[in-house]
């Protein structure tokens, strides 16, 4: 697959990750700052991060990054270094954006999410109000739309 391909793929797939994640908001408890009240927002959470990620692909694809580098142990599902390769690359984001996106990060990056939100330790989970979730998700797949000419 090429590497145009591969980044409508990782679009496409990251607006399906976000609209289910959207189908889950519906069902949430929120508290008065819009930050979800029980664990049935993990699965929201996950979803969304991974939205982000394939996002973050998408975009850093279209301005000339290589599948494989992407492949790379330093890129795995680390957000914040995929959004720090993008703003490298000249691409302007949000200070909001960049909030939820490194927030996010550690806990996609090991998974905890996926297998350990439960039991993690007495760390405290990244969850921040749903709504700024959602803005930066708008703000990321904006990115993956930009032309590979320029930022």
């Amino acid at each position: 697959m090429s590497d145009p391909d591969l980044a409508v793929a990782y679009y496409l797939n990251g607006t399906n990750f976000r609209v289910s994640a959207e189908q889950l908001q519906k069902t949430l408890e929120l508290d008065g700052d819009g930050r979800a009240t029980r664990l049935t927002a993990i699965p929201l959470f996950f979803l969304a991060s991974h939205a982000a990620e394939l996002f973050l692909k998408a975009a850093l694809l279209k301005r000339g990054v290589t599948e494989a580098v992407l492949k790379e142990y330093d890129y795995r599902h680390n957000l914040a270094a995929l959004l720090g390769a993008l703003q490298a690359k000249g691409v302007p984001v949000t200070a909001e954006t960049l909030s939820v996106v490194n927030g996010l990060s550690d806990q996609h990056r090991t998974h905890q999410l996926r297998y350990t939100a439960l039991v993690d330790n007495g760390k405290r989970t990244y969850w921040p109000p749903i709504a700024l979730v959602f803005a930066a998700l708008d703000e990321l797949l904006l990115l993956t739309r930009t032309s590979t000419h320029g930022v």
